[in-house]
């Protein structure tokens, strides 16, 4: 079964670049905000004025099957602090189109896309706009 988790993007108010930051579990728009709050609190000094912190899309992550969505947010608190998350480079920001907990299966993702690797004088090389990405657990 299938869970739903949100993506934390922080966005350079300067440059406009945005880059997943953490991953989150938050059904209720209550415990969004107290999220983003927290986010935006652990910033210090200057910082806190050119960055921000938004969410951008939600993610499904296959888990065990039959959980409840409170076994899961329990779990996620103990066991699953990082996830790995499969993105895609854009002009000034990251996509994310996977999101796993073991690093194989992104990689294993990442290595099913056809134009993740591209061919350069007669070889195959890995194209540098799709990556895996390590994201932290945010409650």
């Amino acid at each position: 079964m299938a869970k739903t988790f949100e993506i934390v993007k922080r966005r350079n108010l300067v440059t406009g670049e945005e880059r997943a930051v953490k991953f989150t579990y938050g059904a209720d728009e209550l415990s969004k905000r107290r999220i983003l709050r927290k986010l935006k609190n652990s910033i210090s000094g200057k910082e806190g004025q050119i960055y921000e912190y938004r969410y951008d899309e939600s993610m499904y992550m296959h888990l065990l099957p039959g959980l409840s969505p409170e076994t899961v947010k329990e779990l996620s608190s103990r066991m699953y602090s990082t996830a790995y998350a499969v993105c895609k480079k854009k002009h000034k920001g990251e996509e994310v189109l996977y999101l796993s907990l073991f690093k194989d299966s992104a990689l294993r993702f990442k290595a099913s896309i056809p134009a993740a690797s591209r061919w350069e004088k007669g070889k195959e090389v890995l194209n540098p706009d799709f990556y895996v990405k390590e994201l932290r657990l945010c409650l």
